[in-house]
């Protein structure tokens, strides 16, 4: 005769001999592979297990995180588990108060009221106090959830060994619905190890960093002597290609003189009347008296039109513009410039030292920030990305201008620290200006804070 194992119910009748229990479990074990949901599952492991584990209220429990943190997932005979109900929370922190004595991720019987708040009205009023914690395990062995069973009567230890079986079952079948990424085992943290963490991240974000922001950046000559147009006329050529080396006294540009030869050609010939009638008026006033009254009016007009001939002489002369200066002939093309009309004034070219340059930096006015005088800048070109140049704020202006593409910037001239000779007047890139030390997070959450003053306006 092959022995058996009495298992008692709840109520304490009932016994099933061992091989009836072992045909069960095979039959169960085969209902739990037929589940075609993680919450059918579920729903499997609250109420059918009844018939083998003859409990009176089952809890499924799962980890949110933290080994301690356990929260509800289905309760039997209950549809829909309300997480603000007192018997919930009752159960979640009796489950924190258990993992404070025992590991959880071993099978444990206890009486609620060894580990409940004898001031809740939920410890007196929860009517099985006869518990037992059966554990879910992942495949690498950690416990990931659990199943809390509860009835009036104490648990043999053959209920145990079959409480742990099915649970490890139900673990297997609850592991294939999960995908492979989620069925990673999560870090473990306890309440001292989240504190010192979140401790630290203040620290972290307390720390002084230095401001800084990016904006366009282009390289222009430092005082640069500027040709211009010396009356309104029309430029007839240039004699230099751009950026072209020239020397002092070098003919860059010469105007149509058509007009102004025939001016000063014209201002000569009444210089040269001029001068015959002073030059007669003079000998007259010997013997004529009213030559000698009219010696001062012909002077007059001798010296206005001596003074208009050599107005007329210099324009003509201007009209060939000479670089004042060694340097570099900075313009944009001949095409450009060639037959077309200039107004006095308008300039035309600049005659840089490219050994003299400095930094327009463009701005924008969403990354405005306070910058001291002499404010440190890092400047990267494009044509030298690699190669960052060191350089210090020389001005900045104190309202925003227009720039030809429409953008809105407060334009900063910087001059660079070092002897760089490679810095070409005309490249563009970018620059990084250095304001002063703030702490980390303001940096972080400059502007989003920016931003949401201006949209709600604050």
């Amino acid at each position: 005769m092959e022995p058996h194992i009495h298992l008692v119910d709840s109520k304490g009748n009932n016994p099933q001999p061992t091989t009836a229990i072992t045909q069960r479990l095979l039959q169960f074990e085969a209902e739990i592979r037929d589940q075609a949901s993680d919450m059918e599952l579920l729903y499997h492991i609250a109420n059918e297990s009844r018939s083998l584990l003859n409990f009176d209220q089952a809890f499924v429990l799962k980890r949110q995180g933290a080994v301690d943190d356990m929260k509800v997932n289905t309760v039997s005979s209950v549809a829909v588990v309300d997480r603000n109900t007192p018997a919930i929370r009752w159960i979640e922190r009796l489950i924190v108060s258990l993992s404070q004595d025992v590991d959880l991720g071993k099978t444990h019987e206890f009486k609620s009221l060894a580990y409940a708040d004898k001031q809740d009205p939920e410890t007196n009023e929860y009517p099985f106090i006869h518990m037992l914690w059966v554990p879910m395990k992942q495949r690498d062995g950690s416990c990931f959830g659990g199943i809390l069973l509860t009835r009036t009567l104490a648990w043999p230890q053959a209920e145990r060994l079959l409480a742990e079986r099915l649970a490890s079952t139900y673990s297997h079948a609850w592991m294939a619905f999960t995908p492979r990424w989620k069925d990673r085992r999560k870090p473990r943290f306890t309440q001292t190890q989240k504190r010192i963490a979140i401790i630290s991240l203040i620290a972290i974000m307390l720390i002084p960093v230095r401001l800084s922001v990016l904006a366009p950046v282009r390289v222009v000559a430092e005082r640069p002597f500027i040709l211009s147009a010396p009356t309104n006329g029309v430029i007839e050529h240039i004699h230099v290609p751009p950026n072209a080396q020239v020397k002092q006294g070098q003919l860059i540009v010469t105007m149509e003189d058509v007009l102004l030869r025939n001016d000063a050609a014209m201002a000569t010939e009444k210089l040269k009347v001029a001068a015959v009638r002073y030059e007669r008026a003079t000998n007259a006033a010997f013997t004529d008296q009213d030559a000698a009254r009219d010696i001062a009016i012909i002077k007059s007009e001798f010296h206005l039109a001596e003074a208009e001939a050599a107005y007329a002489q210099g324009i003509l002369e201007r009209a060939q513009l000479r670089a004042p200066q060694d340097g570099i002939a900075v313009y944009s093309d001949r095409r450009d410039w060639e037959g077309r009309p200039v107004s006095v004034g308008e300039h035309i070219v600049e005659i840089a030292d490219p050994k003299k340059v400095e930094f327009i930096i463009e701005l924008p006015l969403r990354d405005l920030i306070e910058i001291n005088p002499e404010a440190e800048v890092t400047v990267y070109l494009d044509n030298a990305p690699l190669n960052a140049v060191s350089a210090k704020v020389a001005r900045s202006s104190y309202h925003s201008s227009r720039l030809p593409d429409g953008r809105e910037a407060f334009l900063l001239a910087a001059t660079p620290t070092g002897e760089d000779n490679n810095i070409r007047i005309g490249a563009h890139g970018s620059a990084r200006v250095y304001g002063d030390r703030v702490p980390l997070i303001y940096r972080i959450l400059r502007r989003p804070i920016a931003a949401m003053r201006q949209g709600i306006g604050l």
